[in-house]
């Protein structure tokens, strides 16, 4: 996870890094934890309208958060942030979709029906 960092228009964050995140070089971006959390839903496959459904925050604020984003590590779209996301370590892989509390990911459902198949 990089290192977080106060952004202009789109909330705070702590300065400090994540005791578990690697080390930043100075020419590394610095994503807030927003923006992360953004990040997530696109590679999860969410359009603007339905990340700001589930952040309770409007569409125009997402898309202000990417363009942010974009801007910061230098690309012009959302997969190619997602991609850089990703091989940097910012968003771990699998990237799981989210599940309601008591509902199995789709890994747990393959898992069981491993195992009544035999």
């Amino acid at each position: 996870m990089p290192q977080r960092h106060p952004d202009e228009g789109t909330g705070g964050g702590s300065s400090e890094p994540a005791a578990d995140s690697p080390s930043l070089s100075a020419d590394q971006p610095h994503l807030t934890d927003r923006q992360l959390e953004i990040l997530v839903h696109v590679a999860r496959g969410r359009t603007n309208r339905e990340i700001g459904s589930v952040l309770n925050i409007s569409e125009r604020t997402v898309r202000n958060h990417m363009r942010t984003i974009n801007k910061k590590l230098s690309t012009g779209d959302r997969t190619r942030a997602v991609v850089i996301a990703i091989e940097s370590g910012w968003i771990p892989i699998p990237i799981l979709p989210e599940t309601a509390p008591g509902e199995e990911t789709p890994s747990e459902g393959l898992d069981r029906a491993a195992e009544r198949t035999g």
